[in-house]
């Protein structure tokens, strides 16, 4: 384009320095352009550009589906006919890179020849803009109807949308069942605090659009008129310059069921508590009187009042456990946090507590009652037909919460056929002796332990018992003195030394046997007892 005065001058400056890309092309194929356009094309010279035609730079297909060719023909064609027509394309630069171009061609008449200008502005940010508002519309579109949430949006006077899960969740079948409708519409007449649905949601609404959201308890009813109860959050968003309510709504009809039910146990627990703190002070109080007597007895009877404590420490533990699980449960309650998993966690851990206090406040009234018939080589313990094995299991398991508090494992090894008729409250006192020496004197030092308990078969009537854990030991120094009574390492934190000592005489005289002691100073301690049986079943 060669100017021929100041005017054609200008319009060539203009033409040269145009930000945009400017060509002008005849029968298809360019004969001039500015700068710009070589730069949208990634050419360096105008010989490289003229020549081509709008076609060279332009894929084979548009996006619609169409060529290029046959739809460029038709763009010149509505040119040549309407002056100027203005459209996007999608343009590729020399190395073959797509870009989105808004395009211009206008006739115009030059030396009596009729040409095509053509104006390219690169819109590729403005495409990429619109490719995303695009994908985010169908993500939020494809969130809001496949959620597992009920959700629905609310623009101050009736629904306009709600998704699947709403609609399933009131039993409605369509959307047009829902489009029109009052949340007055879709809740009883009145709420659980006895105000009218209406007037309460007006005010939860105006709440939700003066604080931005909010978050509630409430009663809806389905489309057969079931009243149900939700937990319903409202948030206030601007939906084309309409100030609009979206609610999110989930079915908690379970909850509140647990939350009547934790209710009710809440109010059986605290009672079975102050009967537990009763019978523990009632035990307390006897074992005072039996410590007053105790005097005047030999050195098995006050062993054996001292393993009083044991069951009665495992009851305290018990108790304590059971009031902190009982806080804990109820202030998840009162926090909001409380679900139906740990909801079941806390009743299978009352249940398992219960079962373990009971057994043991069992064996310390058993204990008291059989107090004075108790004397040093003899004892009038009840005989009684078990299975060993089944009541060693049950001995760990009354066990269980001293052992779980010092992270201690027993494992035992018994055969199944072990059918008895013996005295089993001493076996019961020969075990628990030795399980709390090793978790509070062997275990003391470490952050967990184990303890190996094996019974196997000598005789008809005669069984042998391996006790092997896998604490600190005991000194060599100390080992010959273990079953003389009042022997204690740790009389400092309340030992007596006669838990071993009351041992020795219950399986020495009582059942007939043995027991000897195998340890060093950090490889553990091991017992070994041999014990009669009255008869093999």
């Amino acid at each position: 384009m060669k100017p021929t005065n100041k005017q054609d001058y200008g319009l060539e400056t203009v033409f040269q320095h145009s930000k945009d890309g400017l060509a002008i092309f005849k029968d298809g194929i360019f004969i001039d352009c500015n700068q710009s356009i070589l730069e949208l094309v990634s050419l360096t010279t105008k010989a490289e550009f003229i020549g081509l035609g709008p076609i060279d730079f332009s894929p084979e297909f548009q996006p619609d589906g169409r060529r290029s060719v046959e739809k460029a023909q038709e763009m010149i064609n509505r040119c040549q006919i309407e002056g100027s027509v203005r459209f996007e394309w999608i343009h590729t630069k020399s190395d073959g890179t797509p870009f989105w171009c808004e395009v211009i061609i206008t006739k115009m008449t030059l030396n009596e020849e009729v040409l095509i200008h053509t104006n390219w502005h690169d819109i590729s940010e403005k495409k990429d803009l619109e490719l995303k508002l695009a994908e985010q519309k169908e993500l939020f579109e494809t969130l809001f109807n496949e959620s597992k949430d009920s959700l629905s949006i609310y623009d101050g006077q009736r629904y306009i949308d709600c998704n699947k899960a709403f609609l399933n969740m009131f039993g409605y079948a369509t959307k047009q069942d829902i489009t029109g409708l009052h949340p007055k519409d879709v809740s009883p007449e009145f709420q659980f605090d006895g105000r009218t649905s209406q007037e309460k949601a007006n005010e939860l609404i105006q709440t939700c659009i003066a604080q931005g959201s909010i978050q509630f308890e409430w009663l809806h009813k389905k489309s057969d008129n079931r009243v149900f109860w939700t937990e319903v959050i409202l948030t206030k968003v601007v939906l084309n310059n309409v100030v609009c309510i979206y609610a999110i709504m989930r079915d908690i009809s379970e909850k509140k069921q647990l939350e009547l039910q934790l209710h009710q146990r809440n109010a059986e627990l605290d009672r079975s508590n102050n009967s537990l703190r009763n019978t523990v002070a009632e035990l307390k109080e006897a074992r005072d009187q039996l410590l007053d007597k105790m005097a005047s007895l030999n050195l098995l009877v006050a062993g054996v009042a001292h393993e009083i404590n044991t069951p009665v420490g495992v009851s305290l533990t018990g108790i304590t456990q059971l009031i902190e699980e009982t806080a804990a449960i109820r202030k998840s309650y009162q926090q909001g946090a409380l679900d139906e998993t740990h909801f079941e966690e806390f009743i299978n851990s009352a249940d398992t507590l219960s079962v373990i206090v009971n057994k043991n406040l069992e064996r310390t009234a058993h204990l008291i009652r059989s107090f004075k018939k108790i004397a040093v080589g003899q004892t009038s313990e009840e005989e009684k037909a078990i299975n060993l094995k089944d009541y060693v299991e049950e001995v760990i398991f009354i066990l269980g919460s001293i052992t779980h508090k010092a992270n201690a494992s027993i494992s035992l090894n018994c055969a199944n056929n072990y059918h008895v008729v013996t005295q089993p409250e001493l076996l019961s006192q020969v075990l628990t002796n030795l399980i709390v020496n090793s978790v509070v004197h062997g275990f003391s030092d470490n952050k967990s332990g184990h303890i190996a308990i094996s019974i196997t078969e000598q005789s008809a009537t005669r069984f042998q018992l391996s006790y092997q854990d896998d604490g600190k030991g005991i000194s060599k120094a100390n080992l010959p003195k273990i079953f003389d009574p009042f022997f204690t390492t740790n009389r400092a934190n309340g030992g007596t030394g006669l838990g071993l000592n009351v041992t020795y005489n219950i399986i020495t005289n009582a059942l007939g046997g043995s027991i000897t002691c195998l340890s060093e100073v950090n490889a553990g301690v091991q017992f070994i007892i041999e014990f009669n049986v009255k008869q093999r079943l």
